[in-house]
């Protein structure tokens, strides 16, 4: 009986390997591009999961183009010889193909190759403009059913066709899909752009009072990215997108440090132009309940320097102050119009309802109920913003 168990014990442990596939045996999908199918691209789609003519009737508006790039086993290099600009059409395989659902394009593809689609290497969904305003509902659930998929991947909205970023062709980097991954990475880094990972952006879809926001790009002569800011959703459609200095602001409000972005500023009476750069942010957001209706004040207080003086003498104290001043009420103006845009527009990227919510439960029970009910109360809701700015560095010259 106790060599039986013994046995029988052993056998859990030497199973594990039954449905293994040897990494030469999978297709790794680096980069996932989606755009929409024209009338003409569907001329040529593969029928692999239904007979022609016969998916489902209504669904037609819905057909997409994926764009889906592969790694080359032993193609792309590592360590100091990575780069070299050979271009991602020597290190990966880029294939295109056409379906009604995202899932029905890539079945079209699987049966193109005859390694297995394997979706635990992808570090970047790119859709593009079009896609992302008409909805990506349809999206979203092909990709978070799939327990492959990695929730530290970036979903990032194009400008233009979503292909054109898998077919640039960076001459630091084997793959376009690593180097904007690493783009991305590093924006987050140098506070260019908030960390909404794909995973981040599930979350704030799926929860009450918060809508998601995606970094947005624009391909550039082929051979590098330019980040154009954030797009920002109401639920899961694309409502617009805000600056790059916009998004420096809205990270401010959010929290995000560092501060990415420099301000050109100029004194009254004085000459030059200083370049203030936010260093550290750290915002308040005070919540009350007014004769039954719910009002926010957003206090922001950020530790700046200036890394640039043109046209101008050295700073002195009063400048100092001056400069102070006169940054504190750019960053107010600039917060404030964008916050009148995002009400009007109903997306509330900031997450104050998600904080009402919490903090005011039974008024959130009582009145508000649903995102949509919360979205007309957002529009009319009073938000005041106010930022406190200290200058604590202005750099040094030598005389």
């Amino acid at each position: 009986m106790k060599k039986s168990i013994i046995y029988v014990g052993l056998l859990v442990f030497i199973s594990g390997c039954w449905d293994r596939y040897e990494i030469e045996e999978r297709a790794n999908i680096l980069g996932i591009a989606i755009d929409i199918a024209e009338e003409e691209d569907m001329k040529d789609e593969p029928n692999v999961s239904h007979r022609q003519g016969e998916f489902p009737e209504g669904y037609e508006q819905n057909s997409v183009k994926i764009t889906a790039q592969i790694s080359l086993p032993g193609k792309i290099k590592l360590g100091p010889e990575g780069g070299g600009g050979e271009g991602s059409q020597k290190t990966s395989w880029t294939l295109e193909t056409v379906g009604h659902t995202v899932k029905d394009a890539m079945a079209n593809l699987q049966q193109q190759l005859a390694e297995k689609l394997y979706l635990g290497h992808v570090q970047i969904i790119v859709i593009s403009e079009e896609i992302a305003k008409r909805g990506v509902e349809e999206i979203n659930d092909y990709f978070r059913r799939s327990p492959e998929v990695r929730r530290t991947a970036w979903m990032i909205v194009n400008g233009g066709d979503a292909k054109k970023v898998l077919e640039a062709a960076p001459p630091v980097e084997n793959v376009s899909s690593l180097y904007l991954s690493n783009t991305l990475d590093n924006a987050v880094r140098f506070g260019k752009l908030p960390r909404e990972y794909l995973g981040k952006y599930w979350i704030n879809l799926s929860s009450e009072g918060i809508d998601p926001v995606l970094p947005a790009v624009q391909v550039i002569n082929n051979d590098r990215l330019l980040i154009e800011g954030v797009a920002y959703f109401k639920e899961d459609k694309m409502i617009g997108k805000i600056s790059p200095i916009e998004s420096g602001v809205f990270m401010g409000m959010r929290g995000k440090t560092p501060g990415g972005y420099s301000i050109p500023m100029t004194l009254p009476n004085e000459n030059g132009v200083f370049m203030v750069k936010a260093t550290t942010q750290k915002p308040k957001i005070n919540l009350r309940m007014e004769n039954g209706k719910p009002d926010a004040e957003i206090k922001v207080t950020v530790d700046a320097t200036v890394e640039e003086e043109v046209d101008s003498n050295q700073l002195k104290a009063p400048m100092i102050e001056k400069l102070e001043k006169e940054t504190m009420k750019k960053a107010n103006q600039i917060a404030s119009e964008l916050i009148e845009k995002l009400q009007s527009d109903g997306s509330d990227i900031f997450g104050i309802g998600a904080r009402i919510r919490a903090k005011y439960a039974s008024y959130w029970d009582r009145e508000v109920k649903s995102d949509e009910r919360w979205a007309e109360i957002y529009k009319e809701m009073d938000i005041r913003v106010d930022y406190d700015i200290n200058i604590t560095d202005t750099g040094m010259e030598w005389k």
